[in-house]
């Protein structure tokens, strides 16, 4: 009897212990291990080995302010995968309005000059045209090429969405160098590069873009004011925001204010028809004294100036980055 009541309470104590256990686990530990798990699975990536040795890694980053997930693609330069302690510049890139968010990862032109010029570059799906604001209102991410989808309305926060989410979820998972970014973009997402870059020009050494679509309200040539008018209400109904958006409003303010801006490189096509938007911006730049190389060679508004211009850009960036 008494060996009964011994193996009793000896088992009674491995469960009040195990008990004790599972209590001392609390619940803020339950919803930091819950959170961390739930962010690996939102960051599970697929990645292939380019070509070039460049490792192209690609996963969804979850949008909180958003509430949705964005796709989003990384090139590593082949040093990458060699140095486990180098931080590396990042160049940010934008697609243009309706194009593939991958366009910059599927330049093997730009790929080629990684093993020279070590930087990561890193794309994210802007929709098929955010312009890369903040949107008051929803706007329609469907993309034309997605054969039989209707119109999709959603939260369109691209600008806390770059600073807030994306740069800090690209430097805690790859080994940024944080004194070395650079921003580029084709079309809308070269207007989206400075964009960016006018909002906090300090975390910035270089800005570039091809074929730029700029916000220049005051003028004919700009092709965005009515496009805007579905993400942010009129230019009447909100004048602030389309004061604030201005890129030459922008940088008269910042001029005026000492502000020292990153050098701009600005590479268009004679045949592009953003050409006189272009020509526009880059006399405002030599009147205003910029930093700006600005180019015009042969070529349109497509892949084919795109992908071999993109040596150039990297070489600009590149110049920046090693300084």
């Amino acid at each position: 009897m008494m060996l009964v009541l011994k193996i009793i309470a000896t088992s009674l104590g491995r469960l009040l212990l195990y008990m004790g256990l599972i209590a001392s686990i609390n619940h803020s530990e339950i919803a930091a291990m819950s959170e961390v798990s739930d962010t690996l699975s939102r960051s599970s990536s697929t990645s292939e080995i380019s070509e070039e040795g460049c490792q192209i890694d690609r996963f969804t980053l979850r949008s909180e302010s958003m509430q949705r997930d964005i796709k989003v693609v990384v090139v590593l330069p082949p040093g990458y995968l060699h140095d486990n302690d180098q931080q590396f510049p990042i160049l940010y890139t934008l697609h243009g309005y309706g194009a593939p968010y991958d366009t910059w990862a599927q330049m093997r032109k730009l790929q080629q000059q990684l093993k020279e010029k070590p930087f990561i570059y890193a794309c994210f799906d802007g929709d098929i045209g955010s312009c890369y604001i903040d949107s008051t209102n929803k706007i329609n991410v469907a993309r034309e090429t997605d054969k039989g989808q209707v119109e999709e309305l959603q939260l369109s926060y691209f600008r806390t969405f770059f600073f807030d989410e994306f740069m800090p979820a690209i430097d805690q998972r790859y080994r940024t160098n944080p004194d070395k970014r650079g921003l580029t973009g084709f079309s809308m997402g070269g207007g989206g590069s400075l964009t960016y870059m006018l909002d906090q020009p300090d975390l910035f050494c270089s800005v570039s873009g091809l074929s730029t679509a700029y916000f220049n309200f005051d003028s004919t040539e700009s092709r965005l004011s009515n496009r805007l008018a579905h993400y942010i209400g009129s230019k009447e109904e909100n004048p602030e925001a389309y004061e604030r958006l201005d890129h030459y409003k922008a940088i008269k303010r910042h001029l005026d204010a000492g502000t020292q801006l990153p050098p701009i490189y600005q590479h268009i096509g004679t045949e592009d028809f953003l050409l006189e938007e272009n020509r526009e911006f880059n006399v405002f730049a030599e009147a205003n004294g910029l930093d700006l190389i600005y180019r015009e060679t042969d070529g349109a508004h497509n892949w084919a100036f795109w992908h071999p211009a993109s040596v150039e850009v990297a070489e600009f960036h590149w110049d920046h980055f090693r300084q």
